[in-house]
């Protein structure tokens, strides 16, 4: 018997969650920042399994602290 399939949602819904557009999700995955999508086939769309949104989330707020941590160094002349 095979495994139930993980649930999945669309790039749209990652970018709802995070509060972005879909265009910044392909471009966190094309720097690898979050795993590449899933496709079923080439050219189809993009689906994250809902089980990566968490890390997904884990992932994003880290990399907007340490912008926000480095926005904090600079020094006004």
């Amino acid at each position: 018997m095979s495994e139930p399939l993980s649930p999945v949602i669309s790039i749209g819904g990652v970018a709802e969650a995070m509060g972005v557009t879909p265009g910044a999700v392909r471009k966190w995955e094309a720097s690898g920042l979050i795993p590449p999508a899933i496709r079923v086939q080439p050219g189809s769309r993009r689906v994250y399994r809902v089980d990566d949104l968490t890390m997904i989330r884990e992932r994003v707020e880290a990399k907007r602290a340490a912008g926000r941590q480095q926005s904090d160094r600079v020094s006004v002349a």
